[in-house]
């Protein structure tokens, strides 16, 4: 039985937003107390299910969490654990499923036999609105909440796939403000704008990724810069490599890669490495990693944008079981970032990798 919605807070509502409030302080001890699982979790490559230690055998609710980020992504790690965590802490089993490689069809096909398995709610990334939208309208009229996150259906609200919410931040700011704060880095730093640049995109089609490259493109625009093209540089970070090692070759003018994530990232740090490009190309990014932490300090990498992983992870966990549990709906955007990271950021930023895996 899924619970209603409700208008008001009650006093059973209100006792779950004390569990969120001592989840909180949970989450400190926990992570200061240990860093590896404890008792009663299992953890398999491609299917995180997790129930408290101590709990019944049977979880109170299951929760699917459905991600087109598999294993060969480093920046999932920390998603997978946050809401891995959110579950033992909670007693509810969820189950996180994500593709070898990229595929649309999989995220459809993976969500379409959740939903036949009748779980008590969907966690799920809009990575492809137009693919996902009947799936998902006839999930949601089915009866099961389905809580969006990472990647959000960027049509108007009457348009968009009717879900509770949206935990993650906004991709085309995420893209706007990156390459705002890179044109005014190369102004204050360098006395000119870029006199050329070009955006690294792993995914096409990837509405997030798409998103992000356009808040690049209009902030150029905004800027009176010509907007930089997108290059298709593949999640294979080797052929990410060459790729961008032939553009360059073939566009000697060009100062800054802009990439979408460490898939795009990692291969041209390494780049500008082996080239001996240091100081005459440089990289800014969005997501973060121990890989990319170490660029920004030695003057390869600009900036970073963080939208918070592990958040991703606990935050839509903890939301579900809210709304099935005590009626409580949330807020339509509960936003994780963006937030620009420069070496001023480094140490709040390392403590938070340490701690979780990602930032």
């Amino acid at each position: 039985m899924h619970a209603k919605r409700t208008l008001g807070i009650s006093s059973t509502a209100w006792a779950g937003i004390a569990i969120v409030l001592l989840i909180i302080g949970i989450v400190a001890g926990y992570f200061a107390g240990s860093s590896t699982a404890k008792p009663g979790v299992t953890t398999v490559t491609k299917t995180v299910t997790t129930t408290v230690s101590g709990a019944p055998t049977k979880a109170e609710y299951t929760f699917y969490y459905i991600s087109h980020g598999g294993p060969g992504d480093p920046w999932w790690a920390p998603v997978i654990k946050g809401a891995e965590l959110a579950g033992k802490l909670l007693g509810v089993k969820v189950i996180y499923e994500g593709p070898e490689k990229y595929s649309v069809k999989w995220l459809v096909d993976t969500l379409e036999a959740a939903a036949a398995r009748h779980p008590d709610g969907i966690i799920i990334t809009i990575t492809n609105y137009q693919a996902l939208d009947q799936p998902l309208r006839k999930v949601i009229a089915s009866g099961i909440p389905v809580i969006a996150v990472n990647v959000y259906d960027p049509r108007p609200p009457d348009q968009r796939i009717p879900y509770m919410a949206y935990v993650g931040q906004d991709e085309y700011q995420a893209g706007y403000k990156l390459a705002e704060f890179t044109i005014k880095w190369f102004e204050k730093n360098l006395g000119h704008p870029p006199k050329a640049a070009v955006i690294a995109i792993h995914e096409v089609g990837h509405i997030g990724l798409e998103l992000r490259a356009k808040g690049i493109q209009d902030a150029f625009k905004k800027a009176g810069l010509t907007p930089p093209p997108k290059l298709s540089t593949t999640t294979d970070v080797t052929k990410a490599y060459n790729i961008l090692k032939s553009y360059l070759q073939a566009h000697p003018n060009v100062e800054v890669i802009f990439t979408l994530g460490p898939l795009g990232a990692h291969p041209a740090m390494k780049l500008i490495k082996d080239q001996g490009l240091k100081g005459k190309v440089y990289v800014a990014t969005i997501d973060l990693d121990d890989q990319i932490l170490k660029g920004i300090q030695d003057g390869i990498v600009i900036c970073g944008v963080s939208q918070q992983p592990f958040a991703q992870g606990f935050l839509p966990v903890v939301f579900m079981y809210l709304y099935v549990k005590y009626g409580i709906k949330p807020p339509d955007h509960i936003p994780t970032g963006p937030t620009i990271i420069d070496k001023s950021m480094l140490n709040l930023v390392q403590k938070q990798i340490k701690e979780t895996g990602g930032a």
